[in-house]
């Protein structure tokens, strides 16, 4: 602690994020600051009356910082800061993994609609290839699903990537509008997408205008099919119009922001409200970062400030990230910082807003239906989180009972190899911590010793890589050395699972039975996928568990997150290796050609088909005679 007294007294006066570590370099909390030097030292004041701060400056040894030009800049950098290091004692969002998103994605021939968990920062940045337009943020990703099932009805859109003479399946259930076969052209499916870009940011009233006049014009010009289908659009929205309740007679654009807190948790209801009727509502839920949650928030000195944060954190991550710009946010308490968010959405949007919050009227009715909405939200999900909970330390309790372990495995770690035909090898280690993933802590391993099927000596490889980061260093090594492996070494599982009946358990006993890890043994079991068989070291039998069992169900899905885990990486390097073994060497494609020939074609045999004079306008003619020549 002294060390980062010392530390804190050389930090500049200026905006900045910080981020504090642990004695093993790990990221425990990041925040922003107008003054970094006045903001850390408040840490150790006393005025700073979070509930986690204790225990965070009790784990705290070191400080880094990142000096920014503004504090706009540092509310952006602390954001992408969090989500990469996913800190314990930050704000967490639990709900549904992190806001999703729905995608336009103009990086093919016919633009793609599908949805992503995160923005991909390059996806926009001028210069760059890639272009994919975000909608959002959604609060789980079934509420995507309606969307687009409901968008699907009434634009049809295409699932196909490039025009060909095969259409796509939507095609056949009539709906996709058939640009995938000709049937209209391109130019009048990115107007058809211009549609859907309006409805989903909340402008209905603007896609009906748009679509009256199109059938207007349509009808003089004879066009009957095309009148026809705008015709069904039209009455597709206006009885969608229709249902949506009317908040307001003005036709506003407001977003009003309302909370709970309970048991440690904050919930967030977000009432969109466009063209003056309710056209969307979204529930999120916070965790607060104190290792328990035996003292609530609403029963703490600092309530207040944790709602205040639970908000503030709320409307920074949310219109960072949001597609859509309301002309009022109405909060139900002020946010510590509304000149931050009103700085971020004109930054984004290029316009700005009012956040205000009211006393009385017709906003203050809604905002107070909000928290009834967010408490009722909150209530159903601590609910549900509880039976989980209860489920979760039954399967613990009998995976110690059945397995005659010491302790309740607080730490469970699951392999699995993934290969095809010894082609693209890679490990998976899933970690699970008192029965939940903790997907920060899972890692990948490129199998480097063997190119062949041999899924015994690639487990082997896998885990000593892994144990050789859990054991000191035994010998003459240097005090340097020994302190760089510390800051490097992951926690010891309290379970080893192994996917694999006894083969691959055989391979992984014998890795723990070297010196270093026969110290402090570790559980080790193998399950096999036949009829889920738990196999131990020196036992001939295996052990059965009846499907029903908590126990045997907490190992079936360490098991398959293992698998999914390791064959999404998997599919990804051989995808990268189908691409790059073809195009690799020829003269004059480098990565941003690559990339573009991808986008445009999709596969290396779409490129060999593709006619010379077609190929020269994107690449030009010289590199379109190597394609042409090497393929």
């Amino acid at each position: 602690m002294q060390k980062l007294s010392e530390k804190i007294k050389t930090l500049p006066q200026g905006p900045g994020v910080y981020e504090f570590l642990n004695g093993a370099g790990a990221v425990l909390y990041v925040g922003k600051a107008k003054n970094l030097k006045s903001r850390v030292n408040q840490y150790f004041t006393g005025h700073d009356n979070r509930p986690q701060l204790p225990y965070l400056m009790a784990e705290a040894v070191d400080v880094n910082y990142t000096v920014v030009s503004n504090e706009l800049e540092s509310a952006f950098l602390e954001n992408t800061l969090i989500k990469q290091y996913t800190p314990k004692y930050n704000i967490d969002l639990k709900d549904d993994k992190n806001y999703a998103f729905i995608t336009i994605d103009y990086n093919f021939e016919i633009p793609q609609i599908g949805y992503a968990r995160k923005i991909d920062p390059q996806s926009n940045v001028k210069g760059q290839i890639s272009k994919v337009h975000y909608f959002g943020p959604y609060s789980a990703a079934y509420k995507i699903k309606q969307t687009l099932n409901l968008v699907r009805r009434i634009f049809p859109y295409c699932a196909a990537q490039k025009v060909s003479g095969r259409p796509c399946f939507y095609y056949y259930m009539h709906r996709c509008p058939g640009i995938c076969v000709g049937k209209i052209s391109l130019g009048e499916y990115k107007l058809h997408l211009e549609k859907i870009i309006k409805f989903l940011q909340g402008n209905t009233a603007e896609v009906i205008r748009d679509i009256k006049n199109e059938m207007r014009g349509a009808s003089k010009a004879k066009k009957f099919e095309a009148a026809a289908r705008l015709r069904d659009q039209l009455r597709a929205l206006e009885i969608l119009s229709e249902r949506q309740n009317v908040i307001l007679p003005k036709k506003v654009d407001w977003d009003l922001v309302s909370l709970a807190a309970s048991d440690g948790y904050g919930a967030i209801n977000l009432f969109k409200i466009r063209g003056g009727k309710l056209f969307d509502k979204e529930n999120f839920v916070y965790e607060t970062p104190t290792p328990t949650n035996s003292r609530s928030p609403d029963q703490s000195v600092g309530a207040e400030n944790y709602r205040t944060d639970v908000l503030q954190r709320f409307l920074e991550q949310y219109y960072l990230e949001t597609s859509s710009r309301p002309q009022t946010v109405y909060t139900q308490i002020p946010a510590s910082d509304p000149k931050l968010i009103e700085r971020i959405i004109r930054s984004r949007f290029n316009r700005a807003i009012e956040i205000a919050t009211p006393q009385k009227g017709k906003i203050f009715k809604l905002i107070n239906l909000g928290q009834t909405n967010a408490e009722e939200y909150l209530k159903n999900w601590l609910r549900d989180k509880a039976g989980n909970l209860d489920k979760i330390n039954k399967a613990l309790e009998q995976l110690k009972e059945v397995l005659d372990l010491d302790v309740i495995p607080k730490r469970i770690e699951c392999y699995d190899i993934s290969n095809t035909q010894g082609s693209n090898p890679v490990g998976s280690m899933v970690v699970f911590t008192d029965g939940l993933p903790a997907k920060s802590q899972y890692r990948k391993f490129k199998i480097q010793g063997k190119k062949t099927p041999d899924d015994f000596a690639m487990m082997k490889e896998m885990l000593q890589r892994r144990m050789a980061r859990s054991v000191p260093i035994y010998g003459q090594a240097s005090k340097a050395d020994k302190s760089a492996h510390y800051a490097n070494k992951w926690p010891t599982p309290d379970l080893i699972v192994i996917d694999g009946g006894k083969g691959q358990l055989g391979v992984a006993a014998e890795v723990l039975s070297s010196k270093p890890y026969t110290l402090n043994p570790i559980p080790l079991i193998g399950l096999a996928k036949r009829i889920e068989e738990i196999f131990l070291p020196g036992e001939s039998e295996p052990l059965l568990l009846g499907h029903d069992q908590p126990a045997l169900q907490l190992l079936q899905r360490l098991r398959d997150e293992a698998h999914r885990f390791g064959i999404t990486f998997h599919r990804k390097l051989r995808s990268k290796q189908a691409i790059r073994s073809a195009l690799d060497d020829i003269p004059g494609i480098g990565p941003k050609t690559k990339k573009l020939l991808k986008a445009k074609f999709g596969t290396v045999a779409n490129i060999k088909t593709t006619p010379f004079d077609e190929l020269a306008k994107i690449v030009g003619q010289h590199v379109a005679e190597n394609i042409q020549k090497s393929l």
